[in-house]
């Protein structure tokens, strides 16, 4: 694998880490007042734990045992992993983008925070995740998915949803994004 592709796959690290210490920092505020530690705040643990160390550590361990050819008897197994890893990263940046959003209103909900936190980092980690994944694409296809996170962000704005529907909203497109992702990649996987 050459170095500028290794650099490409770490990138797709940047999202699912960012996504993990905002569940860490929402799982904090839910903890904050409190003896003890609620059902909602463990969960908020687990999934930053999730998205901070176990994905990155699947994600290089089969990058890693494709390419030394580790385990060789488990090879249909680890590469299958590691294309769904890689699919999971590449085409999971959009939806990471969206569960990051809708954990960082709910903060700003709570916290009672100007709505700028929101944004500005959904802008930024919507316009990277495009950038990092689309690339290559024809079409310019990055470019549109940048404007495609703008224009919802801007149509969120106008239409003036309250701060916790903003939140749903965000969870309704990770959803979707989500399931539409797995069809795709069942898909791929059928016909590759």
């Amino acid at each position: 694998m050459e170095g500028n592709s290794v650099f490409q796959l770490v990138l797709y690290l940047v999202i699912p880490v960012m996504l993990g210490y905002e569940f860490l920092l929402c799982a904090k505020d839910e903890k904050a007042g409190k003896d003890e530690a609620t059902m909602g705040s463990i969960m908020l643990d687990f999934f930053g734990i999730l998205f901070i160390g176990l994905i990155p550590a699947i994600f290089i361990f089969t990058l890693w045992a494709v390419n030394s050819r580790f385990l060789p008897l488990q090879t249909d197994t680890i590469h299958f992993l590691q294309r769904y890893g890689v699919f999971f990263m590449f085409l999971g940046a959009w939806w990471q983008v969206y569960i990051f959003a809708a954990v960082r209103a709910r903060r700003v909900r709570k916290n009672g925070l100007p709505s700028k936190s929101l944004w500005l980092p959904y802008a930024l980690l919507g316009a990277f995740a495009s950038l990092v994944v689309a690339w290559n694409f024809p079409w310019h296809l990055d470019l549109i998915s940048v404007a495609w996170f703008m224009v919802i962000a801007g149509m969120i704005n106008f239409i003036g949803f309250k701060p916790m529907n903003v939140e749903r909203v965000f969870w309704m497109l990770a959803l979707f994004t989500f399931i539409a992702e797995n069809i795709l990649f069942v898909w791929f996987n059928a016909i590759v």
